[in-house]
Formats: structure tokens, sequence, C-alpha cells
């Protein structure tokens, strides 16, 4: 096979993936396998500094459908738009590398690129069923782990675990390098869906082609969600900023944040709550007091985008 020949790119960015992408490999080798259509993976090396390399180097030796490209420099948004640059592709598909699609997942979600019904699509995510627990709200697996329910509904939630779009949509919109990385992680895919619904491109929901997100356990640990929060927080404020121009007084978010602040410091003890349990209106207000202490700063040193 080569390159001019295929139809649909899938990109997958790993760093430091070695433990998870055999599975992940496995899965996608297998909606590779049961596609008619052309189909390649792109797999973005982003700085591992485990075994990545070689388990990467070893799927390419042996499918010659899989490539493998190097991006040094952290951050998904980069990993991704590096990928895009290498897929030969004219329908891209993107998954994250704790993820297992089914075995139709590239047929179901490049039928509307590839046919012309859509530029966007996105799909549903579910959570690994050994990583439910009972503390763990719908909205909080949505904000936290990507969680898209089945069936998909367009305008709702967008996660990068199971979305695409056509070539001409990544010509004209890239992912917002910004976003993805340790200051602001998450909210690119978020980002990329409202610039290409902004240029003018459609979006549709993918029904039926539900993946599996199977992220690192002690993710779900209290001090691991506490410091996503904050960074969601501070994401949000970059959207709010960049995106939509919100440049509040500097005197009005020191306001809010000294509110928001003083009710995390001064919040009752909750309920008691099993062991492990995360105290959700905690994890609300450090993502609030992250969103304020970062609008400051936006407001004072960048412009809007």
């Amino acid at each position: 096979m080569t390159t001019d020949q295929v139809e649909v790119s899938v990109v997958l960015c790993t760093r430091d993936g070695a433990a998870r992408l055999p599975e992940t490999l496995a899965h996608l080798r297998t909606a590779l396998d049961a596609t008619a259509r052309t189909a390649e993976l792109v797999v973005v090396d982003n700085g591992s500094r485990d075994g990545t390399p070689a388990l990467l180097a070893e799927a390419a030796r042996t499918d010659p459908r899989v490539r493998v490209v190097e991006e040094a420099c952290p951050g998904t948004s980069r990993a991704r738009n590096r990928g895009v640059g290498a897929a030969a592709g004219d329908v891209l598909l993107f998954t994250d590398d704790d993820v297992h699609v089914p075995a139709d997942w590239v047929d179901r979600m490049a039928g509307p690129l590839a046919e012309g019904s859509a530029d966007l699509v996105g799909g549903a995510v579910a959570l690994a069923p050994h990583l439910h627990r009972d503390w763990l709200s719908p909205e909080l697996a949505s904000e936290y782990f990507a969680v898209v329910p089945e069936p998909p509904v367009v305008g709702r939630e967008f996660a990068a675990a199971s979305i695409g779009a056509t070539r001409a949509v990544l010509d004209q919109v890239p992912f917002d390098e910004a976003l993805g990385t340790a200051r602001y992680p998450g909210a690119e895919d978020l980002v990329f869906r409202l610039d290409a619904l902004n240029a003018g491109f459609r979006q549709t929901a993918v029904a039926g082609a539900t993946v599996e997100h199977h992220p690192d356990a002690r993710r779900l640990e209290p001090a691991r969600l506490a410091a996503l929060a904050t960074g969601r927080g501070r994401a949000e404020a970059y959207l709010a900023h960049h995106l939509h121009g919100r440049s509040p007084h500097a005197a009005t978010s020191l306001a809010k944040l000294a509110v928001t602040s003083g009710m995390l410091l001064v919040r009752r003890a909750p309920a008691p709550r099993a062991a492990g349990a995360v105290d959700a209106e905690a994890l609300r207000l450090r993502r609030r007091v992250a969103f304020h202490r970062e609008m400051l700063t936006l407001t004072r040193t960048r412009p809007p985008r």
C-alpha cells in the first residue's frame, strides 16, 4: 500500500504509553482489518522516555499500515497536528492511547466523512467497567474522563477519544497548540469543534461506535482529580478569554477569586464518604478558583484571539 492509495488515516498520539499501547494497537488493527476502506494508522510519539519507541518500531515493522512519526515538543494538540501533517488520507480519525475501539469503528466513523454528509464527526465514549465508582456521577465522568453517552448528541459532549474530520477541515482548522499542555490540559477537542463550526463546517454524531476509555486508575484518586480540576479551570479561562473575548476588569476577577477561594477554604467538612471518594463540590470550587486566577493573568498579559 502506498500513501497515495490511503483513504482513511487514523491518528494516535502517545507519550510513555508502552504499558497501555499493546491493547490499544490490537483493537485498532482489528478495526483496520474490518473495513473495506484503504486505511493507515499514524502513531505520533510525543517524546516518550520508556519502551514506547521500540514497541512502535516493531509495530511498524510487522504491519505496513502502521507509520510512526515523532514530535519531541510535549503537547497533545501539537502531536495531533504533527500526525495530521504526516497522514495521507482525506478522512482522518482520532483516538487516544488508552482507548479501545470496536471492530466497526473505522467504518462507522469514516462513513459520513467519506460520503460527504458531514465534515466533522464525534462518537460515544464509555469508561471501562472496572473503573466505575459509586461516587462518579455522569457529570464528573464527562468532565474528567471524557465520557460521552450513547447515543451521542450533536452540540453536546465531543471528546477526542473518538472524533474525525475531513482533510478540508484540518487544512483550515488545526488543533490549538496552547491546549493539551501541562498548563491547559484538555479542551483542545472542544476548541477544535468550535473553530470548525465557526468556519462553516458541518458536524454529525455517530451512534453505535462506542469506544472504551481505560485511563490509569490513579486518575480516580482525589489528589489527581484536584490537580486536574485546577488545570481544567485554567483551560476554561483560556477559552473564555481567547475565544469569546471575555476580559473582565481586574477588580471584578479579584472579587470573584476572593469569594470563591474563601468558599473553598471555609467549606465545612462534607458528609462521610467511602475511602477514596471525591468531593464533587470541592472540585467545582477548585476549578472556579483556577479559572479566576488564570483570567487575571490572561487579561493582564495577552490579548484575546
